[in-house]
């Protein structure tokens, strides 16, 4: 037996970055090619909504894309530049308005509004929309209740003087009560500012 040589030539090997380079190459020309099929697929973006477009009589246009909230902030944005004292009466009106025709990103940005400003009626719904013994998932932007939310409106509706607000923070000191002992965190939590 003889050994091995070690004249004898290692065996060939090819570059593996050519092969790295044709696959990046193939996947560009793919994208490319496939892009503009795919872009023809694609339906136009939309016309943006006029502003006389808003409100009509009631109905909702569908046809129309407008981001949520996008006319309640277009509203505020309004009401600042009028400058204040701000009609509140009628933000809240307008808030009903939205959420009756299921704009709940608008109605919730203006009765936040109007809450931050003091006004009662708007206060009492931004708690209620987050009060877990009234909370409706269909008339909320909220996924579920936040009882320190509710908490904190109702109480900040009772500091105002209202009577209905005083009642609900002992609903929800009640409810917090009987939901800590089932080990409800959120009521555990709700009970610290009780003490």
């Amino acid at each position: 037996m003889s050994a091995p040589s070690d004249s004898a030539p290692p065996p060939s090997r090819k570059n593996p970055l050519i092969w790295i380079a044709i696959a990046v190459a193939l996947l560009i020309l793919f994208l490319v090619v496939g892009g503009e099929r795919g872009l023809s697929r694609i339906d136009p973006a939309p016309e943006p909504v006029p502003e006389q477009a808003e409100e009509s009589a009631g109905t909702i246009e569908r046809s129309l894309l407008v981001p949520p909230g996008m006319r309640a902030r277009q509203y505020i944005e309004q009401l600042r530049a009028a400058g204040g004292p701000y009609p509140l009466q009628e933000i809240h009106a307008k808030a009903l308005s939205y959420s009756s025709e299921g704009s709940l990103a608008d109605a919730h940005l203006l009765y936040f509004f109007a809450a931050r400003e003091d006004h009662l009626p708007s206060i009492l719904v931004m708690a209620e929309m987050s009060d877990p013994t009234r909370f409706r998932a269909q008339d909320s932007l909220l996924d579920y209740a936040d009882v320190i939310q509710a908490y904190k409106w109702y109480q900040r509706a009772a500091d105002l003087g209202d009577e209905t607000a005083l009642a609900r923070v002992e609903e929800l000191q009640t409810w917090a009560r009987d939901a800590a002992g089932d080990g409800d965190p959120q009521a555990r939590q709700l009970l610290l500012n009780y003490q």
